[in-house]
């Protein structure tokens, strides 16, 4: 099922973006001067469907890394926790070694005396 939901979602995302690139697929200048659009310092002739699926990757990059800072503090709980379990792990190792278990015949002893 997961396999089939990966496949289609593939497939969708491919021919979407198949679509954008032939919808958009004029050359556009791509200037990154904002005080001389006459002349820029800096211009690219780019097609646009470069631009469109650029900002794209770029919004979904930005989303992830937001998404992972806000997750941080859950991470950081379950490292403290994990910790902690194996802290409590070893704390019990330790005590059922010192515990000692009295065989049936010591036990029948100490009900005599």
């Amino acid at each position: 099922m997961t396999s089939l939901f990966r496949t289609l979602f593939f497939w969708t995302l491919a021919i979407g973006i198949a679509v954008i690139a032939v919808a958009n697929r004029n050359t556009v200048t791509l200037s990154f001067d904002p005080f001389n659009s006459l002349s820029p310092a800096i211009a690219f002739e780019v097609r646009q469907f470069w631009i469109i699926l650029t900002a794209g990757l770029i919004g979904i990059l930005l989303g992830g890394w937001s998404s992972w800072l806000a997750q941080a503090p859950l991470r950081q709980a379950l490292r403290d926790n994990e910790e902690k379990i194996r802290r409590l792990e070893r704390e019990n190792e330790v005590a059922q070694t010192i515990i000692v278990k009295p065989s049936p015949g010591r036990a029948m002893d100490l009900r005599q005396a």
